[in-house]
Formats: structure tokens, C-alpha cells, sequence
């Protein structure tokens, strides 16, 4: 699925060829893409069903801004990352993040996830705070407070119907094959219902269900966070008691058909954010409001990350006073 990816970013930013950085653990390749420049590093995280294209909007705009942005593959979805054990706990996705950024040599970065990779996101900046200089979520509320969230909004049990469905082994794997993958469509029109979707946006994920390997994989995301006694959760539970020591924004879409936007009013917990917490609401837009509505969402991130220490405004802002 890689291929679709490189393609589809690359054409995005222009005159910027992405380096393509593959990182070798445990006998396991992780690969990614990297844009160069001045400023600090980002690194966007995606979700599922999804590949690296769903920033194929954002990744110019931090470009184009001065960041250096690297977006990896989310472990598992190429055959080359597949855990033998199958094992994608948050934390464990927080902890490969965390080797991406050692990679890099990079003491902190900017942080930016959709849906699973937003998951992964809140658990970083939750066991690692002192490696990120801001961390936005889009499409995810805080994971303190979801489960009260989903007792204020009963009706996204039903929303999140799928992920009881994935526990179903044999039955979901076929479902999310059969007829060519339309599954995978059917969610993302589902979960933004008044867009029409391009199917290139779709390509890289559906060939996803196609490849049993990478098919396991994902569904092992839903399947991992149904073990609820597994020591990964409990590590994962300790670290959401405390507060997120990171300049956060979350960004949801009023019409997402995946995780209710109500869901963010209960996260809003301002003791759990001592560095603050901004919530950005889009109006018309659901659970892909970066790719619906690029223009409000890469602003408003942009703004974000320019507040807070070594964003690229800073950096200039800083050269310049130095050079007198």
C-alpha cells in the first residue's frame, strides 16, 4: 500500500521530494516519509481505515510553513512492520513513536494523529510528555474521560458498533474483504456522511483489507484494546490518571459518524491540561474534517503549533533578534 501513499504526497508538495526513511527494529521495518527543512519536526500519525495520504492536504502546509514533517506507515500496515505477536497496544504505538523520534535525533517534536494514530497520540504525550512541544488530536477526544463521555452520549455505542464486530475472528476478516473491500468504503462515507469521498483516498485502505497480513493486523489494533487485563493496559490506565503536561489541541467535526463531537465537551477538563487545551469544532464536516475542510483545519493547526515553544514562527523570531 506504500506505493499509493508516496505517490499522492508527493504530487501534493511541490517542488519537495519526500526522502522515504525505513527504520529496521527487532527484525521488523518500519518505513516513513520525511520532508526536510528549517524548522522543527511534526510528525503526523494516521489512523484506520486509512494510510499516510489522509495528510495529503496538511503536509504542504507545514512544509510550506518551515517544519521538517515526517509521516510514518502505523505499525502493521505494511507486511514488513506485522508484530509476530500481534501486539498493538497503545502503549506499544506510543513506544515505536517514541523510536521514530530517537531516530530522528530529536529531543521534542510537534505532534499531530487522526483517529487511531490520535489514540496513540494521547498515550505518548500522557508516558512521555517531556518529548513533544504540542500534540493535536483530530477526531479523538482525551482518552481520560471516554468512558464517561460515552455514558453522556449513549449513542455512541451504537456508532462504535465496529469495534465489537472486529473481536469476531474469521467473520470480520471476511467481511472487510469481501466484495472488493466495500467495507472499508462504507465507513468512510458512513463516518463523513456529507462528502463525497474520492476514491484515491480510499485505495491505499482498501488494499489494506485485501492483504490478509495487513488485514490481521489492523483488526489486532480493536482486538489488543478489548484486553482489558493484559499488563499493557494496565501501564496504559496509569498513565491517563495523571495530567497531560503538553499544549493540546482537539479537533473534531460536528458531523462525525465515527466518535460523537459531544464526546470532546466531557474531555474538556481544564486541571487535567496545566499547559491548556484548546477545542476546535468544524462546522459541516466529520470524521475526515482535515480532508473536508483542509483550509480551516491547517490553519487552525498551524496558529496552534505557532504559539507554542520552537514553532517555526518562533525560530524565525528568534534568528532575527540574534542577527540584531
Amino acid at each position: 500500500m506504500f506505493p499509493h501513499a508516496q505517490s499522492s504526497l508527493f504530487s501534493a508538495v511541490k517542488r519537495i521530494k519526500p526522502q522515504i526513511l525505513q527504520k529496521v527494529c527487532e527484525k521488523r521495518t518500519f518505513s516513513a516519509q520525511f520532508f526536510d527543512g528549517p524548522g522543527p519536526l511534526v510528525i503526523c500519525l494516521h489512523g484506520f481505515p486509512d494510510t499516510v495520504n489522509t495528510y495529503s492536504h496538511l503536509v504542504p502546509s507545514l512544509v510550506n510553513s518551515g517544519y521538517r514533517v515526517l509521516v510514518p506507515v502505523m505499525p502493521g500496515y505494511e507486511s514488513c512492520s506485522v508484530s509476530p505477536s500481534n501486539r498493538y497496544f497503545p502503549t506499544d504505538l506510543s513506544r515505536e513513536l517514541l523510536s521514530w523520534i530517537d531516530y530522528m535525533g530529536e529531543e521534542k517534536v510537534h505532534l499531530i494523529g487522526h483517529d487511531w494514530g490520535a489514540v496513540t497520540g494521547w498515550m505518548a504525550v500522557s508516558m512521555f510528555p517531556e518529548r513533544f512541544f504540542s500534540f493535536t488530536s483530530i477526531a479523538i477526544p482525551s482518552l481520560k474521560h471516554f468512558g464517561k463521555g460515552m455514558l453522556s452520549v449513549p449513542t455512541q455505542l451504537i456508532k462504535s458498533w465496529y469495534m465489537a464486530f472486529f473481536q469476531l475472528r474469521g467473520i470480520s476478516e471476511w467481511a472487510l474483504a469481501r466484495n472488493h473491500g466495500q467495507l472499508i468504503r462504507n465507513l468512510w462515507q458512513r463516518w463523513s456522511p456529507d462528502w463525497r469521498v474520492p476514491q484515491e483516498m480510499v485505495s491505499g485502505a482498501v488494499d489494506m483489507a485485501l492483504n490478509p497480513v495487513t488485514r490481521n493486523a489492523a483488526l489486532g489494533y480493536y482486538r489488543c484494546l478489548f484486553g482489558l487485563w493484559h499488563e499493557e493496559h494496565k501501564r496504559g490506565r496509569a498513565a491517563l490518571k495523571g495530567s497531560i503536561d503538553v499544549p493540546c489541541l482537539m479537533i473534531t467535526g460536528n458531523q462525525d459518524g465515527c466518535i460523537d463531537t459531544r464526546l470532546f465537551d466531557s474531555a474538556m477538563v481544564e486541571k487535567d491540561f496545566p499547559m491548556g487545551v484548546e477545542l476546535y469544532r468544524v462546522m459541516g464536516a466529520g470524521h475526515f474534517c482535515h480532508l473536508e475542510k483542509p483550509g480551516l483545519v491547517n490553519a487552525k493547526i498551524l496558529s496552534f503549533m505557532d504559539m507554542h515553544p520552537k514553532g517555526a514562527k518562533q525560530l524565525v523570531d528568534e534568528l532575527a533578534r540574534h542577527l540584531g
